[in-house]
């Protein structure tokens, strides 16, 4: 999908409930288009989701920086992978990883 195509904060036709706050994303998953690692946090105010996504290999520094994330609506990543609608009502403390053999994100227990 072309940089341009992405779906912005009005495109978003109905929000769940469980996630109609937003979302952090790193900018290293928008500009390579993948979400390799994503978990639910208990949301840190009540415009937030809980949900934070990332490539998988940002480091806490990277992470540090508010330069190098973006809220944006759940639903919005979507458009980086379908996939993501299985597991974006899951609660707070859940942790999920993309498994490329399965096409699916798995859910991380300890």
């Amino acid at each position: 999908m072309d940089k341009q195509e992405k779906t912005t904060n009005d495109d978003v036709p109905e929000k769940r409930e469980e996630v109609k706050n937003y979302a952090f994303v790193s900018k290293r998953a928008l500009e390579t288009d993948h979400i390799g690692y994503c978990y639910r946090d208990t949301p840190e105010n009540n415009i937030d989701s809980g949900w934070r996504f990332l490539y998988g290999d940002e480091d806490d520094e990277y992470l540090d920086n508010p330069a190098n994330t973006e809220t944006v609506y759940p639903e919005q990543m979507l458009s980086v992978n379908p996939a993501l609608d299985d597991i974006l009502s899951a609660p707070a403390g859940c942790e999920f990883e993309w498994d490329d053999e399965q096409e699916i994100y798995v859910e991380i227990v300890d």
